[in-house]
């Protein structure tokens, strides 16, 4: 039977990219090898994605964690403005003053029917498909097994081979410019129709070659040997505090309002502000409201790191005043500190993969 007030979770390997059927759509612009590096890529970056890092797994936060809280925000106001302006607002008067002309009556009833009460229904789906659900849905890679695991709503797991995906580069309609993302399509015989798709947590309005740097760090985390993992996880310079525990609200406003590009990126974001803060507390609810993931048995038994395992990134791992890299702020010696420490992790990736695959004519 139909359920009106059904929640559908914003689980991201459920309701993202849906009508993305064929590798072959015009909207694909690079599919990536996962055996070849790029010797040309100038850097790696875990672009502020990464959870966990170890010598078993790579865990990182889903597609839709970066805005957490924008659609209870958004919907919330939509369905206020639907439901209580044009509805309550309208039913209240009705009632004090005894009643409307017949005439009056079948108008608002046909913009009832016809637009407050499906708008209203809308936003409600909207409105209720972060809260009561889980904080993230966490993606795993694991490189000594070879599997990827994708936290999904319920608690159920998709598992698939890394060798099974492919990872592609493909372009969406943004808010303002044609935003890039990688997705992980699993295939049917043809090797062509998509039949999973697990969408990566960045996306950029920037030149789509940025992406290469993501795309890097996660394929050499999978693919090439031990001693690239000190550098990888050298080249994270903080990880998001939601593993095991819940996010809280002042970190939420800092996540929201970090930056990739120095101070002048802070200008830029410093005009945003009121709006990540008015956004900061529906985030901060949806996290209250909602569960931690927790990984299956047989999951966490697959990942089960190495008892004295040399390589470990998590927040617990983070500089003290984390907000000052986040947001840009540091002092000009701390700052070069930091950067010096990344910035040498990504030169030693970049030139091993040069020398690797510098000859090769390397595939995108």
């Amino acid at each position: 039977m139909f359920n009106p007030f059904k929640r559908f979770p914003a689980d991201p390997t459920k309701r993202f990219y849906k009508g993305f059927l064929r590798l072959s759509d015009k909207r694909v612009f690079k599919i990536y090898s996962q055996k070849t590096g790029d010797p040309d890529v100038p850097g790696i970056s875990g672009f502020d994605s990464v959870v966990r890092l170890n010598s078993t797994y790579l865990e990182l936060v889903d597609r839709y964690y970066n805005w957490r809280g924008v659609l209870t925000l958004g919907a919330g106001i939509i369905f206020c403005i639907m439901f209580i302006g044009t509805f309550l607002s309208l039913i209240v008067p009705m009632l004090w003053e005894g009643g409307y002309p017949l005439k009056t009556w079948i108008l608002l009833i046909v913009v009832w029917c016809l637009i407050s009460l499906p708008l209203s229904w809308a936003a409600y789906r909207l409105m209720v498909s972060e809260i009561f659900f889980s904080t993230y849905y966490p993606i795993r890679f694991n490189r000594k097994n070879g599997m990827v695991y994708v936290y999904q709503s319920g608690g159920t797991v998709l598992s698939v081979p890394w060798q099974d995906l492919r990872f592609v580069l493909r372009s969406t309609k943004g808010r303002l410019a044609k935003e890039w993302t990688i997705l992980g399509c699993l295939t049917g015989d043809d090797g062509d129709t998509v039949t999973e798709c697990i969408p990566l947590p960045i996306n950029l309005e920037s030149d789509p070659d940025v992406l290469t740097m993501y795309w890097e760090f996660i394929r050499c985390y999978m693919e090439e040997g031990d001693e690239y993992l000190p550098d990888l996880a050298d080249s994270i310079a903080w990880c998001p505090p939601v593993e095991k525990q819940k996010e809280g609200w002042l970190f939420g406003l800092f996540y929201l309002s970090k930056q990739w590009f120095g101070r002048l990126g802070l200008l830029v974001n410093a005009l945003q502000l009121p709006v990540f803060f008015v956004i900061s507390f529906p985030r901060w609810l949806v996290m209250l409201t909602c569960k931690i993931p927790e990984w299956p048995a047989e999951v966490v038994a697959a990942c089960q790191p190495a008892e004295n395992d040399p390589v470990n990134k998590g927040a617990e791992h983070n500089p003290p005043q984390v907000w000052r890299p986040m947001l840009g702020l540091q002092g000009k010696e701390r700052y070069a500190r930091t950067f010096a420490k990344e910035r040498g992790a990504m030169d030693r990736v970049v030139a091993r993969l040069k020398a690797k695959y510098g000859g090769q004519n390397h595939a995108d």
